[in-house]
């Protein structure tokens, strides 16, 4: 999958709601804004996520074979590693693993 699949799965996320991997923290994907993915915390707080990082994210995932939460907030969102975290692992070839979280791919 390209950047350009990957936005596309992006933007089928809208609306959905996806939970964090360690704490199960509902947060609800709202949009694609510009260069911002638009979420709304468990709180109700709106939140926005730089898109050009969230791709590098998945880039380095891709590219990589696996990518870890303290990556992603050293290198991706420094905020929001979390929530991008969550929205790497919906994807159908994407699995991870709990303290420390860590992303990989899979073959499915």
């Amino acid at each position: 999958m390209g950047a350009d699949s990957f936005i596309e799965y992006l933007r089928g996320l809208a609306g959905k709601t996806l939970y964090t991997l360690d704490y199960k923290r509902p947060f609800t994907f709202e949009s694609l804004i510009g260069n911002q993915v638009i979420i709304t915390t468990s709180r109700g707080n709106p939140r926005s996520i730089n898109l050009e990082n969230t791709i590098s994210a998945y880039k380095h995932l891709l590219f990589k074979g696996e990518l870890t939460r303290t990556e992603i907030m050293t290198h991706y969102s420094n905020f929001n590693p979390a929530y991008v975290a969550a929205i790497l692992a919906g994807l159908d070839y994407v699995d991870f693993t709990l303290r420390p979280i860590r992303l990989f791919l899979v073959s499915k």
